[in-house]
C-alpha cells in the first residue's frame, strides 16, 4: 500500500471548508450523542474503514447506506463514483464528508463524525495511528471532543521505575520483594500502587500494609483491602473480590477516586504484559496475565465511572490489550485448548463491561446523556461467538473439563450471558425506528423483533434445559435447542467487534 499522503514541500494544501454554521464546534464523544443516532455512528465507522484503505464514496446519501439492527453494521453500496487511489489522502477523504452534511442534515452529520473519529482508535492501527484526525482537521476548527484513549495514571516507563526493582515475576506469579520506592511517585499516586497490588492480591502485599493511608475514598478503600490482606493466606493466583469496591460506591464521580481506578487499570496492564510469554502459555504465567487483564475491564465496571469518562478509558484498555498474543486468537480458541478457560472467562468480563457501558446511568444528572450504542452490539457480537464455539466443541466432542457438571454450567453460564445482550440489543433495535424509515429497502422492523425474540427462546431454552433435567454432555449436544443456535451461526462480520478482535489486514 501507498504510504500516506500528506501536505508538505512543494504541495499547496486545499483552503480548509466549514460544513456547519460559521463559529459553530460539535462535539463528537459518543456519548453527547441523541439515542436515534447510532445509526448515524455505524455509517461513520464504515466509511472510515474505506478511508482507511485510501478508498472515497463520493456519492453518499440515505440510499447508499443501510443499517442491520440485527448486527449494529452498516453496509455501503453504489461505488460507481468512487475514488481507488489506495492512497490516505486527507483532502481526497474530506469530500465524503462534505456529501454527508450535504445530503443527511446537521444532527445525522454529528453521529456520523463521531463514528468516524472512534474509528482510528479502536483500530489502533501502528501504520496510521489517528488516521482520521487529519480528515477532520480539514473542518476549519469545528470538530471538538473527539473519544481519544485515556492518558495514563501511571506510563510504562512509571511501571518499570515502581514495580520493576521489587516485583519478582520469574515464576509467573507477581510477589514482592521489597517495599514500593515512594521517592518515584507522589504520596497520593504510591496509595494507588498499594490499592493495586493488595486488591489483585500480588504475592507478599502485606508488606504494604504499615504505610500511611491518605484521607477520603481512596483512603477508605485501602483500609478495606489492608483489613482484607490481614484475613486471608497468601494466593497463588491473581484475583479479586469487587465487592470490596462497595466503599467507593458513595464517591460517585469523584476524581480522586476515578484516578484511582485509572490507575490500578495501568498497573493490571502492564503486569498483563510482562506476564505474556508467547513460548509458553501455561499456568500460572498465562493465567495470571489473563487475570491481570480481566480486572482492568472489572474496575471499568463500576458505577463511579460517568459516560464521558468511561468511553476514553475504554479505548485506553483495549489499545493496550491489543498487543497482548493472546487476545487475537482468543475468539478461534476451543475447549480442548488449554488457555481456553481463562480466555473465556476474560470475554465474559468484556461482555459484561460493554453492558455496563450501554445500560441507563443510575445517576439522574447523567440520564440526559447517551449510552453508548456501539458497546451494545459489541457485547452482542461477542455472547453470540462465545455461546456458538462453545455448543460446537460440544457436539463435537472437544470440550476439556474437569468434569461434565463444570462443562454443563458453563454452557449454562454462557447462554445466560447471551440471553441478556440480546434482550438489550432487541429494545436498542426498536428504539431505530426513526432512521430506519428514512432507509429505503431495509428489511421490515418487525423481522428484526422476530429474529431478537427467536434468538432469545433458544437461549432461555438452553438455560432451562440445563435447569431441570441436569443432562450430560451427550444429551445436552444432540438436543434440538444446541441444534438451532449451532444452524443460526455466530454473527461476525467486519463490524467492531472483528475490528477489536482481529484488526484489519495491514496489506488489504
Amino acid at each position: 500500500m501507498t504510504e500516506p499522503s500528506n501536505a508538505g514541500p512543494g504541495r499547496r494544501s486545499r483552503r480548509k471548508r466549514s460544513i456547519f454554521a460559521p463559529g459553530e464546534v460539535v462535539h463528537l464523544s459518543e456519548s453527547s450523542l441523541a439515542r436515534d443516532d447510532y445509526a448515524a455512528f455505524s455509517a461513520g465507522h464504515r466509511v472510515a474503514v474505506w478511508h482507511r484503505i485510501g478508498v472515497v464514496h463520493k456519492d453518499l446519501h440515505p440510499r447508499h447506506m443501510f443499517f442491520d439492527p440485527y448486527t449494529g453494521q452498516t453496509t455501503l453500496i453504489d461505488f460507481g463514483a468512487s475514488d481507488l487511489n489506495w492512497v490516505v489522502d486527507p483532502d481526497r477523504m474530506f469530500q465524503d464528508i462534505v456529501m454527508v452534511r450535504q445530503t443527511m442534515g446537521k444532527s445525522w452529520t454529528r453521529g456520523f463524525l463521531a463514528g468516524y473519529a472512534r474509528t482510528s482508535h479502536l483500530l489502533t492501527d501502528p501504520k496510521y495511528p489517528g488516521f482520521t484526525d487529519a480528515v477532520l482537521a480539514r473542518a476549519n476548527g469545528q470538530i471538538g471532543s473527539i473519544a481519544r484513549p485515556a492518558q495514563p495514571v501511571f506510563t510504562n516507563a512509571d511501571c518499570v521505575a515502581l514495580l520493576t526493582p521489587v516485583l519478582d515475576l520469574s515464576s509467573g506469579f507477581p510477589r514482592l520483594t521489597g517495599d514500593v520506592p515512594d521517592a518515584v511517585v507522589p504520596p497520593e499516586d504510591l496509595a494507588i500502587v498499594r490499592c493495586a497490588l493488595l486488591f489483585a492480591e500480588v504475592g507478599r502485599a502485606e508488606r504494604l500494609l504499615a504505610g500511611r493511608s491518605p484521607g477520603g475514598a481512596v483512603g477508605q478503600l485501602l483500609a478495606a483491602l489492608t483489613k482484607r490482606t490481614q484475613r486471608r493466606a497468601e494466593a497463588n493466583l491473581l484475583g479479586a473480590r469487587m465487592s470490596t469496591l462497595s466503599v467507593l460506591d458513595t464517591s460517585r464521580n469523584d476524581p480522586a477516586v476515578l484516578r484511582c481506578l485509572a490507575g490500578m487499570t495501568d498497573i493490571y496492564d502492564w503486569l498483563a504484559l510482562r506476564l505474556d510469554r508467547p513460548a509458553a502459555p501455561t499456568e500460572p504465567a498465562f493465567v495470571n496475565g489473563v487475570h491481570a487483564a480481566q480486572l482492568s475491564l472489572e474496575l471499568l465496571q463500576h458505577r463511579t465511572w460517568p459516560l464521558t469518562e468511561l468511553e476514553s478509558q475504554e479505548l485506553k484498555v483495549t489499545s493496550r490489550h491489543r498487543q497482548l498474543t493472546w487476545y487475537a486468537p482468543m475468539l478461534d480458541a476451543l475447549p480442548d485448548d488449554e488457555r481456553y478457560r481463562p480466555m473465556v472467562n476474560y470475554l465474559a468480563s468484556r461482555v459484561t463491561l460493554y453492558e455496563a457501558m450501554f445500560r441507563e446511568s443510575r445517576d439522574p444528572a447523567q440520564r440526559a446523556s447517551n449510552r453508548l450504542w456501539s458497546a451494545n452490539w459489541r457485547a452482542l457480537a461477542l455472547s453470540r461467538i462465545a455461546l456458538h464455539t462453545y455448543l460446537h466443541a460440544l457436539r463435537s466432542g472437544t470440550v476439556v473439563e474437569a468434569s461434565q457438571e463444570t462443562a454443563v454450567q458453563t454452557a449454562k453460564a454462557l447462554a445466560a450471558l447471551n440471553a441478556g445482550v440480546v434482550r438489550s440489543n432487541r429494545s436498542a433495535a426498536m428504539n431505530l425506528h426513526g432512521w430506519l424509515a428514512l432507509a429505503p429497502g431495509v428489511t421490515p422492523l418487525s423481522k428484526y423483533y422476530v429474529r431478537f425474540t427467536d434468538e432469545l427462546r433458544e437461549a432461555y431454552t438452553i438455560m432451562s434445559l440445563i435447569e431441570t433435567e441436569r443432562p450430560d454432555l451427550a444429551a445436552l449436544a444432540a438436543s434440538e435447542q444446541v441444534s438451532a443456535v449451532l444452524a443460526r451461526g455466530p454473527v461476525r462480520g467486519d463490524d467492531f467487534d472483528a475490528l477489536l478482535v482481529w484488526g484489519i489486514d495491514p496489506d488489504h
